[in-house]
């Protein structure tokens, strides 16, 4: 029988037109009449590659909602872009003027002046109080720079304005926790600047009304930051028109490199713009490189998966020497004895993939909507671990499992290639 000779017309009715390697190759997976102990070895490289596809799946579903959720709790809970007065954080005097130039950017969509500070709130069931950032803001504009809007959940921005006598103060849901106050409730804001009198020196000090409470699930922010009018916060620090800083927000976060020279470029000299990746830009290296030895040391189990296909191919190889010495005998060429064995570590890969796979995506799912996995917030940020799978895991894993398993074959494939029919044949 030649190379290309067609098999007999039983196994081709049983073949349905199938390559005459991968025919085989499937006979040699499922056939029912194995031997027991190849049949368990692989099942065991099958549910090997199975489990190490859905933990690399998992593990980097889970590093991927994490990254995404902090880096999105952060994006909605800042300004894209910030500008200083200068080096050394020198405030911005003409802030007007800042503003004014920043409608001439095409990518800029909205622009906020803010004062940003320090300082310690205190409260009447709290007295030693909390040390807090103070952001002065404008409302209106606020709302355009950040979510601090959609964050609110008790009370309202705009009363912010002063009434009956005390400015309004906006609380993170977690300092108003720490403090023991709520909506109305009265609290002490000082800051690092005293008021000089004829008789002592006092921290400056000033009361405020709770007006609002905000939840933005970032507990470092939740727990540190209060809002004031912009108003109040210049009269607080003695600023008059002055600002520290402006917030920018830019229309695609995938130009912010582009963004901020047209911001720069307009601006002319004496500004410091800095973007809020450079700002966090340790915490989000931190993260992606969290990711990558996660996928590395996850990824060995693919390759433990990959051992068991060897030895279940080279034990197919022993038991089968008869069969291959009769098919190499009635014209099997060596390409397809190596492809038939190439054929069955990719068969095992790439069904243990697809249920790897399937068995992942499922409990990502799983874990994600319904919540499972509960943090301490004060922690990790987060209350809860997101699972996120991005197409481009899914397609790194399951090409890396396919791959790995065809690789894997490869010395078994070849050492059976070489197997002469006469040694194969010389007892039988």
């Amino acid at each position: 029988m030649s190379a290309s000779t067609p098999l007999p017309p039983a196994a081709s009715r049983r073949g349905r037109g199938l390559p005459f390697p991968l025919y085989v190759a499937i006979r040699y997976t499922l056939s029912p009449r194995r031997n027991a102990f190849i049949t368990l070895l692989s099942t065991i490289s099958f549910l090997g590659v199975a489990v190490g596809v859905a933990a690399l799946l998992i593990a980097l579903a889970l590093m991927t909602g994490f990254q995404e959720d902090v880096q999105a709790r952060i994006l909605g809970a800042n300004a894209h872009l910030t500008i200083f007065g200068g080096w050394g954080g020198r405030p911005i005097a003409d802030p007007r003027g800042v503003l004014a130039r920043l409608q001439s950017v095409r990518e800029v969509v909205a622009a906020a002046p803010v004062i940003l500070e320090k300082g310690l709130l205190t409260s009447a069931l709290n007295p030693s109080g909390d040390a807090v950032v103070i952001k002065g803001i404008d409302p209106a504009r606020e709302v355009r720079v950040t979510d601090l809007a959609t964050d609110l959940r008790e009370g309202e921005l705009d009363a912010l304005a002063p009434a009956r006598g005390e400015e309004g103060v906006v609380l993170g849901n977690k300092l108003a926790y720490h403090l023991g106050v709520g909506i109305g409730d009265t609290v002490e804001l000082l800051v690092p600047q005293v008021d000089v009198t004829p008789f002592h020196l006092r921290p400056k000090s000033r009361h405020f009304r709770v007006v609002g409470l905000v939840e933005s699930g970032f507990y470092d922010y939740d727990s540190t930051r209060c809002y004031v009018g912009l108003d109040a916060a210049q009269r607080l620090f003695g600023l008059g028109e002055e600002v520290t800083a402006v917030e920018v927000r830019i229309a695609d976060l995938g130009r912010l490199d582009q963004a901020q020279d047209a911001v720069e470029a307009a601006l002319g000299g004496g500004f410091e713009v800095s973007n809020l990746l450079e700002m966090n830009r340790t915490f989000f290296s931190a993260l992606r490189l969290e990711k990558l030895l996660l996928f590395l040391a996850v990824g060995l189990i693919v390759l433990v998966a990959a051992l068991n296909i060897v030895s279940t191919l080279v034990l197919t190889v022993k038991d089968k020497t008869r069969d291959l010495g009769t098919l190499r005998a009635l014209g099997a060429t060596r390409t397809q004895v190596m492809h038939l064995f190439l054929a069955q570590g990719l068969l095992i890969g790439a069904v243990g993939t697809a249920a790897g796979c399937a068995a992942g995506v499922a409990l990502c799912w799983w874990l994600d909507t319904y919540q499972v996995i509960a943090l301490p917030a004060d922690v990790y940020y987060l209350s809860f671990v997101p699972f996120k799978v991005r197409l481009a895991d899914f397609s790194a894993v399951a090409s890396l499992a396919v791959v790995v398993s065809l690789l894997a074959a490869l010395v078994p494939a070849w050492k059976a290639s070489r197997l002469l029919p006469a040694e194969a044949l010389r007892y039988e």
